[in-house]
């Protein structure tokens, strides 16, 4: 049984190719299928920051 070292591993074109099809499958695939819930998290928060923000302005309105 052949020992991997670093050295062999970076050299070795086929843990390329697979490191890069790793970093498709966990990046784009993952991501594209987690996007929609995240960007609903995101505009959620979103939305709640505006409304607070139009709340402080009437409670400033009213206590002038």
């Amino acid at each position: 049984m052949q020992h991997e070292t670093f050295w062999t591993l970076l050299k070795d074109p086929a843990h390329w190719q697979f490191e890069v099809f790793l970093i498709f499958l966990f990046d784009v695939l993952i991501g594209l299928l987690l996007w929609p819930t995240i960007r609903k998290f995101i505009l959620h928060h979103k939305s709640d920051d505006e409304r607070i923000a139009e709340l402080e302005k009437r409670v400033d309105e009213l206590t002038k």
